[in-house]
């Protein structure tokens, strides 16, 4: 049998293995006992609401309208998000909210599985442990249990990052545009990432293919959704960021509480380190990539841990770049770090929070993966003799 075999085998039954766990251990359960009050009830109830003549961002009328639809009580008196988000998910609004549910956890763990899967394949091809592990990592982790069980979006926005990497290393600047929209759901998340995806495009012709085409599309379809609720800007901005802002898993929460505002001071000091650090690669290379998607995680302005997920991408990036220079092994502790991260540490720090009532300090794993994946990245910074060889010439362990 070959390794690419052997590989394609491992993953599969770490996917089906992590299926079982999320069904028969408890976190499917969980998922329905909480259906209504769940993260994913929140932003149906968005579409829903235009679907019955309410406008999510109208503060006298939309908690009411939440309320008849038996969602889940929000303490903010407008919707989150954003009306282009809104109306791509007006599909979702058709359906009950146990049917729409359902299949926004099926799309959510199937495009996840496929998008993993294809970064294991063009980065990580043949190393059957590698696959194994990450894959059982992708639903058995703690951020894919939490994302699963709250309905939320992570799994679908670590697809679209993937689907992005994959077309625009491919010349697909189309394709990437497309997935690259699925990115305005959460925009806060992908600040670093839109930047270490526009600057490659001074210098590289693929990278400006692709930011054009997104530019274009994100462009007509924000224009649009705010022309169709002009209202929605005052109310949102009123109402949401200082609710959502103050509090959540990121450096300057983390700080915060720990220092007060020369904590705060701190983590901005810091993260701008992390851009000094990402800007020493080669504009558009798969090190370059990497250091910016991790990055996007560790220097998020708001975030939970189960976003936590998009760091599979930079993961399987960086550990591909060592692969392609010939690390090996450092290619593979790496892979397999991050994946027993997702598996022991990140639980810890999570159950931490639930005692605490407040998860800010898992913060801690986007850093750690940053600053592992600097690391091991450092010898093939810009200036250095040192140079990957393309992803395609490596070969299996």
């Amino acid at each position: 049998m070959s390794p690419h075999r052997r590989a394609d085998l491992a993953y599969l039954a770490a996917i089906l293995l992590g299926v079982l766990v999320v069904v028969l251990l408890g976190p499917l359960d969980r998922r329905l006992e909480i259906l209504h009050i769940n993260d994913f009830s929140g932003f149906w109830a968005g579409p829903r609401a235009v679907l019955a003549g309410v406008s999510p961002w109208d503060p006298a009328h939309y908690p009411q309208a939440r309320i008849a639809f038996d969602t889940q009580r929000d303490d903010a008196s407008v919707l989150n998000y954003m009306p282009w988000t809104v109306i791509a998910l007006l599909p979702l609004g058709l359906l009950p909210l146990d049917a729409a549910a359902w299949l926004w956890m099926a799309l959510s763990m199937i495009c996840a599985a496929v998008a993993l899967r294809a970064l294991l394949r063009e980065f990580m091809p043949g190393r059957s442990v590698v696959h194994g592990l990450l894959g059982l990592a992708l639903f058995v982790g703690q951020p894919g249990v939490l994302t699963i069980v709250l309905g939320q979006w992570a799994l679908l926005l670590m697809s679209a990052v993937a689907a992005i990497v994959l077309a625009v290393r491919a010349g697909h600047a189309r394709r990437a545009g497309f997935a690259a929209l699925a990115l305005l759901a959460k925009p806060q998340l992908f600040v670093w990432t839109a930047l270490g995806l526009a600057i490659p495009a001074f210098f590289d012709s693929r990278y400006r293919r692709f930011v054009a085409f997104a530019v274009v599309l994100a462009g007509a379809l924000v224009v649009s959704a705010w022309l169709a609720y002009p209202e929605w800007f005052p109310a949102w901005i009123s109402d949401i960021p200082a609710r959502r802002t103050g509090r959540s898993a990121v450096l300057l929460s983390a700080f915060g509480q720990l220092l007060g505002t020369p904590g705060r001071v701190l983590a901005i000091a810091l993260i701008g380190a992390g851009v000094v650090l990402a800007s020493r690669f080669d504009p558009g290379s798969d090190a370059w990539l990497a250091m910016w998607l991790a990055l996007s995680s560790a220097g998020a302005i708001y975030s939970w841990s189960y976003d936590h997920v998009l760091l599979f991408v930079p993961l399987v990036v960086a550990s591909g770049v060592l692969a392609a220079a010939g690390r090996e092994q450092a290619a593979k502790r790496l892979a397999i770090g991050g994946a027993l991260t997702f598996l022991f540490v990140s639980p810890a720090f999570y159950a931490i929070g639930v005692l605490r009532h407040d998860e800010t300090f898992s913060i801690a794993v986007p850093v750690a993966f940053y600053v592992a994946i600097a690391w091991f990245l450092w010898p093939y910074r810009r200036g250095v003799l040192i140079r990957e060889r393309p992803a395609q010439q490596v070969q299996p362990a």
